[in-house]
């Protein structure tokens, strides 16, 4: 049985667009099965105080609310109005380069400090390293992805002691105008990210229904519209899990089920099952492998699933108690981040099977080390002082593990701030 996980930053367009969804709930990835770990990710941007969400408009949320009540309910939950978001006053995105801004590029979202409580700042980096402004961040909102196109920002807000209605911003990073929108959501992170290959639409998935039924994943226009309500039944995958992966030319998705994997196109059809192995016991999706594999942690190991239907490929044989959250191919080898207890680390992969902890020059007391990705020979990882709050930093490095060396291109201990997000540009 898959459990319900994931947001993975994945365009579905049924034809509009046709690029990658990566794991990172793009990166706000959404991990339930390590859900103490997916608080860390966000703790930064809801510790502040989160923003009131508006008002339902028209009658979306509250039909979701008692499809939601209705034990087996299993039925798309409806949106409020969307609302525009004002140019900010003053300077906007001075001196970004935006015909330079593509792969290897980082939105984050950086606070004074891990307890400061106002609005956070987004910044963009080269991959030199080089900050460019852009203004403040939604109030309270945690960021989840960004548009393949570059354009746009992605956020996800839920109000203290609401449990069913959260606000999805779209943000202009062009001009800082936007929309937001409210919708129903049982999960305070749920999965959310763009279409690829553009980011011409959004996935949401919101949750479960109150007797924990996983909702179907739905597309969304940019203001809220719902454009498709995928299946939730599939013969003979089973249910759908809530967990969601998309390829890169936004043609076909990676479904998570009862009974394994489902394979569907754009429009929701159907294509074929896969992955109907029970005795590898519950699976997480991760992430694509290659164009045509799906990564999954399954009872402890990672196994690449193949989308022709074959048997999956292990890629790990230890005995390890810890649960792995990804895993990533680099000239050097492969690299997983693994996690136990609240921590996440970096692990590289040994060719019997077994993995090899490593520690990042510069940062040996780190809680959390979290890849947001690749780009050549290096990964830019996400660190952090952990849930213990022993240390209270957080901050992006470029990391070549086959050379052992790291730069820090934004956040820090020394006056530098307190990165709560950030996410790789999502070159296909």
């Amino acid at each position: 049985m898959m459990r319900a996980a994931i947001g993975a930053g994945p365009d579905l367009g049924l034809g509009l667009e046709a690029g990658m969804g990566g794991l990172s709930f793009g990166w706000l990835r959404r991990r339930a099965a390590v859900a103490s770990v997916s608080v860390l990710a966000v703790a930064g941007v809801v510790a502040g105080g989160a923003a009131t969400a508006p008002a339902a408009a028209g009658t979306g949320l509250a039909a979701a609310r008692t499809a939601s009540a209705q034990a087996g309910a299993v039925t798309c939950p409806g949106s409020g109005r969307a609302r525009s978001i004002a140019v900010p006053a003053g300077s906007w995105a001075r001196n970004v380069p935006w015909h330079s801004v593509g792969r290897g590029w980082i939105l984050a979202d950086l606070a004074a400090s891990q307890s400061a409580s106002g609005r956070g700042t987004l910044y963009l980096v080269s991959p030199a390293g080089h900050r460019y402004r852009l203004g403040s961040a939604p109030a309270g909102a945690a960021l989840a992805d960004w548009s393949g196109d570059g354009t746009d920002a992605l956020f996800f807000t839920q109000p203290p002691g609401s449990a069913t209605t959260g606000t999805i911003t779209v943000l202009n990073l062009h001009t800082g105008a936007g929309t937001r929108f409210t919708v129903f959501s049982s999960n305070p992170f749920p999965g959310l990210s763009f279409t690829r290959p553009a980011g011409k639409q959004i996935l949401f998935q919101a949750g479960t229904t109150a007797n924990g039924t996983s909702l179907p994943l739905q597309r969304l226009t940019l203001t809220g519209t719902r454009t498709l309500c995928y299946p939730a039944q599939f013969s003979p995958a089973g249910g759908f899990d809530g967990q969601y992966l998309e390829n890169a030319a936004g043609t076909e998705l990676v479904l998570s089920t009862q009974n394994g994997l489902e394979l569907v196109a754009n429009d929701g059809q159907p294509i074929r099952a896969l992955a109907l192995q029970r005795e590898v016991g519950a699976c997480d999706l991760l992430s694509w492998w290659s164009s045509g594999s799906v990564l999954a942690s399954c009872a402890g190991q990672l196994l690449v699933y193949p989308l022709s239907g074959g048997r999956p490929q292990r890629l790990t044989s230890s005995g390890d108690t810890a649960a792995f959250l990804g895993a990533w191919h680099l000239p050097s080898g492969i690299y997983a981040e693994a996690a136990a207890c609240g921590s996440t680390w970096l692990e590289r992969l040994n060719r019997n099977g077994t993995a090899t902890r490593l520690t990042i020059p510069g940062a040996a007391n780190a809680g959390t080390v979290r890849p947001l990705g690749t780009d050549g020979d290096q990964m830019p990882l996400l660190i952090g002082g952990g849930c213990d709050r022993h240390a209270s930093f957080s901050f992006v490095d470029w990391y070549n593990p086959g050379a052992d060396t790291a730069r820090t291109v934004i956040g820090g201990r020394a006056g530098g701030g307190y990165v709560t997000a950030a996410v790789l540009f999502p070159a296909g």
